[in-house]
């Protein structure tokens, strides 16, 4: 079956544009390489893979027959909204907290893990699993924490925190009192540790993801 490479190019364009990613964007998030989606996006795809056009069509939540051209992206007068779309964003290591600008530059489809967020999360945030039991019962392991290192911290917001003095990395409670930064864990085996000088809070927690399975 010939399949109509214009229709694909521009559904995929439109939804590339929409979404706000970029090529190599998709391509990570969906584990497909770069260049195949840059074949289709210009319709120089001559036979795209039924697997591959699964793939965007699942993230982008449309139908593979949208994606082909055969039927419109948009519902009925909403033109300019897309159905549905989210964000890419990057689980790093605890190690790389510290430099979570770098670390991000450097993610790669093969050695990186990616969850997909709401849309308006889409640049400056990383994302980290919880390890331990400190935030126990309500941070099990394996939470996927989404972070966003420029947002203002308050009193009793969920922050990642860097300790100067052991050189560790904790996800704690931020307690604040008059010109004093505490912060507690839930689990109440786990001390409550005022912040010094030289300690920085990384960024604070938006958003977790908690797969039961």
């Amino acid at each position: 079956m010939e399949i109509a490479l214009s229709g694909i190019s521009g559904a995929l364009n439109t939804l590339l544009s929409h979404s706000g990613m970029s090529e190599a964007e998709l391509g990570r998030v969906i584990g497909v390489p770069r260049a195949t989606i840059n074949r289709i996006t210009s319709g120089r795809t001559p036979d795209p893979r039924a697997s591959t056009l699964k793939a965007i069509a699942e993230y982008f939540n449309v139908t593979v027959d949208q994606l082909l051209g055969n039927q419109p992206l948009f519902n009925g007068a909403e033109s300019a909204t897309l159905v549905s779309t989210s964000a890419p964003i990057p689980i790093i290591h605890w190690g790389d907290a510290t430099h979570w600008e770098n670390s991000i530059a450097k993610q790669s489809t093969q050695n990186t893990e990616w969850i997909s967020a709401d849309p308006h999360l889409n640049t400056g945030k990383f994302a980290l699993k919880v390890q331990g039991d400190s935030m126990w019962p309500q941070f099990q392991e394996n939470t996927v924490l989404i972070v966003d290192p420029n947002k203002e911290q308050k009193n009793r917001d969920f922050v990642i925190v860097h300790l100067k003095k052991n050189n560790e990395i904790l996800f704690r409670q931020l307690l604040l009192d008059d010109k004093y930064k505490f912060i507690k864990a839930i689990n109440d085996i786990f001390p409550v540790i005022q912040l010094q000088n030289g300690d920085k809070i990384i960024g604070v927690v938006i958003q977790t993801r908690n797969n039961l399975k």
